[in-house]
């Protein structure tokens, strides 16, 4: 874990416009078809305002971050049911 990353854990706070503006640029981009590993290369890319060109506030960083970990979990979670249901049927 980075330093950044625990000092966007610090400064989350999911009442900030910021950040709910963060979830849903990544949801658009979930939604859109690119795949989440995409995703995480921008928020590396937008982590770094020599690199983007552009400062994000913190709140935006951590709603971004946010929803990219959703989508994982729910990826996670709808891997393992689908693993679990074809493990049941071949029973």
């Amino acid at each position: 874990m980075s330093i950044l990353t625990i000092a966007l854990d610090t400064l989350d706070n999911p009442g900030d416009p910021d950040h709910a503006h963060g979830r849903a640029v990544a949801y658009d981009a979930v939604l859109a078809g690119e795949p989440l590993d995409v995703l995480e290369a921008r928020l590396e890319w937008m982590t770094d305002p020599t690199i983007s060109g552009t400062t994000y506030t913190a709140a935006f960083l951590a709603g971004y971050r946010a929803q990219i970990t959703d989508w994982r979990a729910y990826d996670y979670a709808h891997r393992i049911a689908t693993t679990h249901n074809a493990w049941k049927d071949a029973r």
